[in-house]
């Protein structure tokens, strides 16, 4: 093969690929605006409505129980309900949307109603503001510098928890992506979704679950593969969250152990210096 018969086969090649990028982005565009695009502008439609009555009733949805982690937390209130097409909280183009976002709180009956949560150690504290942060939650600490217990920290922490029903374009892959944040148990959620899932009864189930009339929205097949990566991934973390305890409790012991012996040697020195005086005359 001479060497334009060769320069023609790469040229042609990379052509060929160009055109096979460029079919590739015709589809998604394509699938885009006339199947995802409808499906979002369903969705807002539908909460649209929702919220209409929603506002009208104007009765709260009542949560007794809400999460295991705080037994203070004690019943909340789920309402103040907003709509928007972008991350700001605005409505976009209803012709370009590419996100639809359901936001509300869970409150205390009582207006800004806090309460308290206590940890003992710095590793348990800075944990627990890294978990407060990433769920958006208010709050503010006392740091007890005289505990004998280095680190000790109380949280006040404002009755009040943003949840969020995301659904987002996935372009790539022509789907939607629903993300679910602090629904249930401040636990973060995602489903993928076929635009052809979104129909009537996928909008009644999904209404249903965020109004907790119903528990099923969610619930998946996840094969045995996955479970099990699951498990180790959860047993990983509580085993890393253990040993970083157990080092920060045993630095907190020998801290003490070493301030009791200079305190100790401290005493002694005095006692010695004493007679030390009392032989000397």
């Amino acid at each position: 093969m001479g060497i334009l018969d060769q320069l023609r086969e790469e040229a042609n090649k990379i052509q060929s690929e160009h055109q096979q990028d460029a079919d590739l982005q015709k589809q998604k565009e394509h699938n885009y605006q006339f199947i995802i695009l409808p499906k979002l502008q369903h969705l807002f439609s539908y909460f649209k409505e929702l919220l209409d009555y929603l506002e009208i009733i104007k009765e709260p949805v009542k949560i007794e129980h809400y999460s295991d982690r705080y037994s203070n937390l004690g019943s909340l209130n789920q309402q103040n309900y907003r709509l928007s097409t972008d991350k700001h909280g605005g409505i976009a183009n209803f012709d370009k949307l590419t996100e639809v976002n359901l936001r509300f709180n869970l409150v205390s009956e009582v207006p800004d109603e806090e309460f308290s949560h206590y940890t003992d150690n710095k590793i348990e504290a800075d944990m627990e503001k890294e978990f407060l942060s990433s769920h958006k939650l208010k709050f503010s600490y006392d740091q007890h510098l005289g505990n004998t217990r280095a680190g000790a920290v109380t949280f006040i922490i404002q009755k009040n928890i943003p949840v969020l029903f995301r659904f987002s374009l996935d372009f790539d892959h022509s789907r939607i992506i629903l993300n679910i944040e602090n629904h249930e148990n401040f636990e973060q959620r995602t489903q993928y979704i076929r635009p052809e899932q979104i129909d009537d009864n996928y909008l009644d189930k999904l209404a249903r679950y965020i109004l907790r009339k119903d528990v099923d929205f969610l619930r998946m097949d996840i094969d045995d593969a996955y479970k099990e990566q699951l498990r180790r991934q959860i047993a990983e973390q509580k085993n890393k969250h253990a040993e970083e305890l157990k080092a920060a409790l045993e630095k907190e012991r020998l801290e003490q152990e070493a301030a009791q012996e200079q305190s100790l040697s401290s005493r002694l020195k005095s006692i010695i210096q004493k007679k030390s005086v009392k032989w000397s005359d």
